[in-house]
């Protein structure tokens, strides 16, 4: 759990500087592209399933008739948190791709409702200017080239209050276009036409509005294309309606079709690390989660500038969707150990405010002190919270 009294002091629009373009800066001999990976909460649910697989044996893996267990014993908690991180590459002059140094393109919270197979899915902007725990400010997508996931995490539970994490999901550049390309493709409705040529960020977008059979380089594009008014905002968007399609194509029976395949991409494009007896609990719970099960959204964020640079900002409210996603969870359940409560005896009857602690410990929430009000003519209870 955050340390709510000791966060960093996040930056806001407020103090940013003039919206000025920065200058325009030439390029330099490592070319970096950015491509989306779009796999966030149900797919990481999903990858759950193909990774036993290609861990534990395809028959095991599939075994259609097993109990599901009670995910909340296996875990020893009502919720697991994983942070996703989809990394970029880099290009050398040769045109050859490597990701020492990476950056995350794709930064997903995902709070799994293990009572209740709920899950939530919060996008963090690789953009949002934010304090790097050892290194100072920067973009949040810098903090993984700085120390891995480990620094990832530490960065978002700094500054967004987050609980910590209780795993990664790393996710190589390629994993979303391979993953569809085993599956044989997705049916995609491409909301507008999109023509876009970048031949030096290796990136070619050729669609069509409309509905359409989607391969796996033509789906990148599609959550990739941001040449828009929407911006990120919209690529962000697109990035969920993959994860729904993906959702529902996972379903499907005919997947045993594509297994090899996947057990492939797998192999070659994700690291976790998630236990291979929990994963494989996961999975065997999880199966047969639906789209509807999935709530997301996205960091609410306003645009500004500092040192020349444009970035992003997290709003001033930002805290009730980072507590809405991944504290409390969808529809309010939420871990009470998370809470952190402070007592005070307001009544002046003695032994009142440890009472009702000893009471609020039992039931799982984290009180931290316990004392006196500033008085003690108080006729009834009253609860404060940060929003008032």
């Amino acid at each position: 759990m955050a340390d709510l009294d000791n966060l960093a002091p996040v930056p806001n629009a407020s103090n940013a500087q003039a919206a000025t373009p920065p200058p325009v800066v030439p390029p330099k001999r490592f070319r970096r592209r950015y491509i989306p990976i779009a796999l966030g909460a149900i797919a990481l649910v999903a990858l759950a399933v193909v990774y036993v697989m290609f861990k534990g044996g395809v028959g095991k893996a599939l075994a259609p008739f097993m109990p599901s267990p009670n995910l909340v014993d296996v875990f020893g908690k009502p919720n697991l948190r994983v942070l996703v991180m989809g990394l970029d590459e880099n290009w050398t002059d040769s045109d050859v791709a490597y990701t020492a140094g990476a950056r995350t393109d794709t930064l997903i919270g995902v709070n799994i409702d293990l009572a209740n197979k709920q899950i939530n899915v919060l996008s963090i902007p690789r953009d949002l200017w934010v304090y790097i725990p050892k290194s100072g400010y920067g973009k949040i997508n810098e903090a993984y080239g700085d120390g891995g996931p480990e620094r990832v995490e530490s960065t978002v539970v700094k500054n967004l209050g987050t609980p910590a994490f209780d795993n990664y999901v790393v996710l190589r550049l390629d994993a979303t276009k391979n993953i569809i390309n085993a599956l044989g493709g997705i049916d995609v409705d491409v909301e507008k036409d999109m023509d876009y040529d970048d031949t030096w960020g290796h990136l070619h977008i050729h669609l069509k509005k409309g509905l359409h059979h989607l391969n796996g380089d033509e789906a990148v594009g599609y959550i990739r294309f941001r040449h828009d008014p929407e911006g990120d905002f919209g690529r962000m968007r697109r990035q969920r309606q993959v994860v729904q399609i993906l959702a529902k194509r996972m379903r499907d029976p005919s997947i045993a079709l594509h297994l090899p395949a996947l057990l492939g991409v797998v192999k070659d494009n994700i690291r976790t690390d998630i236990p291979f007896g929990k994963l494989y609990e996961l999975a065997l719970g999880m199966r047969g989660v639906s789209p509807q099960s999935v709530h997301s959204s996205v960091l609410p964020v306003d645009i500004g500038w500092t040192n020349g640079e444009s970035v992003l900002f997290a709003q001033s409210d930002a805290h009730k969707v980072v507590r809405t996603y991944l504290v409390a969870g969808y529809g309010n359940n939420f871990d009470p150990s998370n809470v952190h409560v402070r007592v005070e005896n307001g009544s002046g009857t003695p032994g009142v405010a440890s009472a009702l602690a000893d009471v609020l410990r039992q039931r799982g929430f984290n009180v931290i002190e316990t004392g006196n009000a500033a008085n003690f003519n108080n006729a009834t209870t009253t609860i404060e919270t940060a929003d008032q």
